[in-house]
């Protein structure tokens, strides 16, 4: 992304939107943002070995003499340096890795983590959850059966399409915060909130 997804400004906006997305309604929102859902160690070795077949195409073709052991040593050496560089830029794992692979490592790490963070576990069943990846630049919700009906309607669709859209997009925790706010308006008429309820789940940016 241009600029760091989750800066401190991003927390506070990312926070303040959950409040006022639960200030209107009995569902129940947390927010997560992880760097990346996966190892890409796949990426890596895509990049060492063109590297290294680069190198040993190199080797071959050139018009400078070069002795034996160089066709054995350069191009592992390029290979291993090219898989380190891969490894320090998350872009260029993004470029090499399937849009569909992104999505589904993304959707995976979404619903471990609903679990895990037992988003499932309200009073209502109306947990959801925010899952932004950012090296994959997906977003991904998760509901509970308490949203079941609400999830299908196109108000929601178009809402959390925008979201996605955003983080597609590249924008930062700023501006998806000003798309989570929607949710306020499609949430609330559906599920009001009640003058008792209680607040379950946190509404900090889970990192």
């Amino acid at each position: 992304m241009g600029k760091p997804f989750l800066t401190d400004e991003a927390k506070r906006a990312l926070t303040e939107a959950v409040r006022e997305v639960e200030a209107s309604t009995s569902a129940e929102l947390m927010v997560a943002v992880r760097s990346r859902s996966g190892s890409y160690l796949h990426a890596d070795l895509i990049a060492g070995i063109v590297v290294g077949l680069a190198a040993l195409t190199f080797l071959l073709f050139s018009h400078w003499p070069f002795a034996l052991l160089w066709f054995v040593i350069d191009p592992v050496v390029a290979g291993v340096l090219g898989g380190l560089i891969a490894s320090r830029f998350p872009g260029l794992r993004r470029v090499l890795t399937r849009p569909g692979v992104r999505r589904r490592l993304a959707e995976t790490a979404a619903r471990c983590l609903f679990l895990e963070k037992r988003v499932h576990g309200t009073a209502g069943r109306t947990g959801f959850l925010l899952y932004v990846a950012v090296l994959e630049r997906e977003a991904v919700v998760v509901t509970d059966i308490g949203l079941e009906a609400l999830a299908a309607t196109e108000s929601w669709q178009r809402a959390i399409g925008a979201i996605e859209a955003g983080v597609r997009q590249g924008e930062d925790g700023v501006r998806i915060a000003e798309r989570v706010r929607a949710l306020a308006g499609v949430c609330g008429p559906a599920l009001p909130r009640a003058h008792d309820d209680v607040d379950e789940l946190a509404n900090e940016v889970c990192e």
